[in-house]
């Protein structure tokens, strides 16, 4: 097998597994935390949503070639949690959301360097443009308008999820790694 092969196959798994996990984690915790904090909020938007830091991460990691490594978690995701439960959120969402994310990194990172620890503060601009797109493409497919309330709320869930995505990546990053102390007893 190709070395590229085996990297695309390692990429899609890890993402996939990423995505799935972050949905999951606002699927089964967050949206019934916040259904019990805002019983009058609407069911399709999340007012955290993790799986957008996944987007845009795989976006600045992988351009173009992100959507197909995305586009199959993002679809069963949307066939599990959307379509099995009658939620009005359009087929074409995900695969927008995905699009809308590529577009903010490239737009964003004219020459990424891939140096993440440099270039954060870029991936939540590009996370924060992301959501903009994301919500109205989302706004216009499900209610054919692009400034509407459901706009506000999917910017707003995802650039926070993203924001708590990246928290707890930061905290795993730095309580897993060794200190630069324990190497050097080693």
């Amino acid at each position: 097998m190709k070395k590229t092969t085996r990297e695309t196959i390692g990429a899609f798994i890890i993402i996939s597994v990423a995505y799935i996990a972050s949905y999951t984690l606002v699927a089964g915790f967050i949206a019934p935390l916040q259904e019990l904090i805002l019983p009058t909020f609407t069911t399709s938007i999340s007012l955290l949503f993790l799986p957008h830091g996944i987007r845009i991460l795989a976006a600045y990691y992988y351009g173009w070639k992100a959507l197909p490594l995305l586009l199959p978690s993002m679809y069963l995701m949307w066939f599990i949690t959307v379509y099995a439960n009658n939620i009005s959120l359009h087929p074409l969402s995900p695969l927008f959301s995905g699009i809308a994310c590529i577009i903010a990194v490239k737009f964003i990172f004219k020459n990424i360097k891939h140096i993440i620890e440099k270039e954060w503060k870029l991936l939540l601009l590009a996370g924060l443009v992301g959501s903009f797109l994301n919500g109205l493409s989302h706004s216009f497919l499900v209610y054919k308008s692009f400034l509407t309330i459901s706009f506000i709320g999917y910017t707003i869930g995802d650039i926070l999820g993203q924001i708590l995505l990246m928290i707890m990546f930061i905290y795993c990053l730095l309580y897993t790694s060794p200190s630069p102390r324990d190497l050097s007893t080693s």
